[in-house]
């Protein structure tokens, strides 16, 4: 058995596991899914997150989020990837339009970045109650909740070697007990 686990963004996993060169994908939804089958498996509320308590005292609106200073991590695919996807579309049905002032590629440089007062950002839940999640920072939820749905794919039709169908089942009972 040959094992061969990647961190790639949501876009690339579906586009991987489409192509073949993947079997199978944890994703955040939405994706592209044309020829996946998709299960959702979880969901985890997405925060925003800033230095100053102030800014975290009531739940955001899509009016808040586009007068922020927003500091956003995923920059190489920018509002391709899920969560930004969704907030995009939720801004454009508000007539609004979001902008980050700092892009960078991983979540924890946003965090970084953040914690020195320089803006806010959004993350979920599990990585606010993670224990690299800076000390100084405050969240709080949306005005209308906002959730990453986590989801395993795999190619439609496709039959699942047994390594990978262990894989997804620990990734599965992980998923779920937290």
């Amino acid at each position: 058995v040959r094992l061969r686990i990647v961190g790639l963004n949501s876009v690339e996993v579906a586009e991987a596991v489409t192509s073949g060169d993947l079997e199978a994908g944890l994703v955040v939804l939405p994706i592209d899914a044309e020829g996946l089958d998709v299960t959702p498996l979880m969901r985890d509320e997405v925060v925003y997150a800033s230095a100053d308590p102030d800014r975290t005292t009531r739940p955001v609106t899509m009016a808040d989020l586009a007068a922020a200073k927003l500091i956003l991590y995923d920059a190489h695919y920018g509002w391709r990837d899920p969560t930004r996807r969704q907030l995009a579309e939720r801004a454009q049905v508000a007539g609004v339009t979001l902008s980050a002032v700092i892009e960078v590629e991983h979540v924890e440089a946003a965090l970084h970045v953040v914690a020195r007062g320089a803006g806010d950002t959004i993350v979920s839940r599990a990585v606010a109650r993670s224990r690299n999640f800076p000390e100084n920072l405050h969240t709080v939820g949306f005005a209308e909740p906002l959730y990453d749905t986590i989801a395993v794919v795999r190619r439609q039709g496709s039959v699942l070697s047994p390594a990978t169908r262990e894989i997804t089942r620990l990734a599965r009972r992980m998923l779920l007990t937290h």
